[in-house]
């Protein structure tokens, strides 16, 4: 489908209208059409999840259902027209306009589902997700084409699993990037750029390999090219992708939960220190002493302290204990801290979630009253509670 704008100039009447300033305005009358081709962008990008390298044109879009235009003439905006549309499926647009003069015409076609229509079209609203189209066009009464075709004024990103994904317990999967939420048709400029996040929720039977998972629209932001999708509240951020208006981006990479190239989230680091350090009744495990759920762990079982950790954290870990002071730290969402602090001379690891000491692992003989580790760490294997 495309769309097509006809202009047709019509006759000036004797009632003539005059503006306050007793400018002369003179009807126009334009016939719009929508150009649904939108071209698949190919350039492979850094990171596990890439975009397809592969080139196409697709015909196949989305359609607008609100049709607007306006213009201005002598830094005067006109009002806002809705488009109406003509049985062959173009719209047709009539402005008044100031005669003999050259004016900028603007032309905007959305789906947007708010009941607030725009009423400069040189600051349109514009929510993630939906698709948008733009045309301008200048001149004189006499001299404008009478003909527009809007164009894809968002980029079209859809994410694809290459891997089988199953989920038991967060079924969320999402896509963030920065998103322009106005758009100045005059200027063909984006600005109000904001972090905005699309969400699908799998069903229980969960996305079949090689599979397309969402599809949204953003109108993006030429400075800041990251994006961010999460699933299994774990996150991986794609620094630099190649967000064009008028193009299509797919990323495609293994989004089954076992893929190392995932980055633990707050929620994921908090219900997987619920699994190991609490049983399933919600009672926490460890001997509580001083504020905080204490366990011993002999030296040379330490590995089990980092394969939890890393279960935890959802990568390696490693613990080096010849090292006094701060051993390990992660900072999540900018607001969640997890801190071990290592006390070689009392041969105990201290653990501090958000500056809180919570839980303490001793590998000192002499504490050998605390709650073994092993009620932690055998829950890698599902042995225990």
């Amino acid at each position: 489908m495309a769309f097509v704008v006809a202009l047709f100039t019509a006759s000036c009447s004797q009632d003539e209208l005059l503006g306050d300033g007793g400018t002369e305005e003179v009807p126009v009358t334009f016939t719009a059409t929508v150009d649904y081709t939108i071209e698949t962008q190919g350039d492979d990008t850094a990171g596990n999840m890439k975009q397809a390298a592969t080139r196409a044109t697709s015909t196949q879009d989305d359609a607008p259902t609100r049709f607007y235009a306006q213009a201005v003439s002598n830094g005067t905006l006109s009002n806002v027209v809705a488009g109406i549309k003509n049985d062959d499926g173009t719209y047709s647009f009539t402005l008044q306009v100031a005669k003999d003069t050259k004016s900028d015409y603007m032309f905007w076609a959305d789906n947007a589902t708010t009941d607030n229509e725009p009423t400069d079209l040189r600051s349109v609203s514009y929510t993630i997700g939906g698709i948008a189209f733009a045309a301008t066009a200048q001149g004189t009464p006499e001299t404008v084409g009478k003909t527009v075709e809007l164009k894809h004024v968002v980029a079209k990103v859809t994410l694809k699993t290459t891997t089988d994904v199953s989920s038991e317990y967060s079924k969320n999967i999402s896509l963030t990037a920065s998103c322009a939420s106005k758009y100045n048709v005059q200027e063909a400029s984006a600005s109000s750029f904001e972090d905005k996040s699309v969400f699908i929720e799998m069903t229980d039977a969960g996305l079949a390999a090689n599979s397309e998972v969402l599809t949204t629209y953003i109108i993006p932001n030429p400075d800041d090219k990251a994006v961010t999708f999460s699933a299994h509240d774990l996150a991986q951020t794609i620094d630099v992708v190649h967000l064009v208006a008028n193009t299509n981006v797919t990323l495609q990479g293994g989004l089954s939960e076992d893929n190392p190239k995932w980055g633990a989230t707050k929620e994921y680091v908090e219900k997987q220190i619920n699994f190991f350090f609490k049983k399933k009744n919600g009672d926490p495990v460890g001997y509580f002493e001083g504020g905080a759920y204490r366990f011993y762990l002999p030296e040379e079982k330490i590995t089990d302290l980092e394969a939890v950790l890393s279960a935890i954290f959802h990568k390696n870990v490693e613990l080096n204990l010849t090292q006094s002071g701060t051993i390990f730290e992660e900072v999540l969402d900018n607001d969640y801290t997890f801190k071990i602090l290592h006390a070689g001379f009392d041969k105990k690891l201290n653990i501090l979630i958000n500056d809180n000491e919570t839980y303490v692992v001793s590998y000192n003989p002499v504490n050998d009253y605390y709650v073994n580790f092993s009620v932690v760490s055998d829950k890698l294997n599902n042995q225990t509670e």
